[in-house]
């Protein structure tokens, strides 16, 4: 899979919701068809459907002993399923620096400035010159501007 691109099998929203919730065991469990069914809340059809599915692309390894069907999510899956979240975070963009931002906007990057503050990544001045800033700002560019030189995200706590 390419970690650009969607895997087309983990993105169909009943398979991706097997895959998560294999992959949320440990590493190599195994459930059984029936618990896994009330895990992901599928019908057993849909989730049958779903199992060979994911099986045939080797993301999966049922097993059948005394009567009793299991599956895992293997190496290739759990690889797969990192993948597609690469993938998600790669298409998730930042808003084009011409585009108007909103009052969320504008109190969310004024919270982030007031947590670099208590960080100590900024002084009092600072702070209340890119406070005045961000909230007097028309575009994402304009928000930009007040943090250009901040560490992205939340800061740690």
């Amino acid at each position: 899979m390419k970690t650009s691109a969607l895997d087309p099998m983990i993105h169909h929203p009943e398979r991706l919701r097997v895959v998560a919730t294999l992959a949320a065991l440990p590493d190599s469990d195994a459930v059984t068809i029936t618990r896994l069914r009330d895990m992901v809340g599928l019908p057993s059809a849909s989730l049958t459907t779903r199992v060979r599915e994911l099986d045939s692309a080797g993301y999966l390894q049922l097993t059948a002993a005394r009567g009793r069907a299991s599956v895992a999510l293997t190496r290739d899956g759990r690889a797969a399923l990192d993948g597609y979240a690469t993938a998600l975070t790669r298409q998730r963009r930042a808003p084009a620096p011409g585009l108007r931002a909103g009052d969320a906007d504008r109190d969310a990057a004024a919270a982030a400035l007031v947590e670099h503050f208590a960080q100590g990544r900024l002084t009092l001045e600072e702070l209340n010159t890119r406070l005045d800033a961000t909230l007097t700002a028309v575009t994402y560019g304009e928000l930009s501007e007040a943090t250009w030189d901040l560490p992205p995200g939340s800061p740690p706590a």
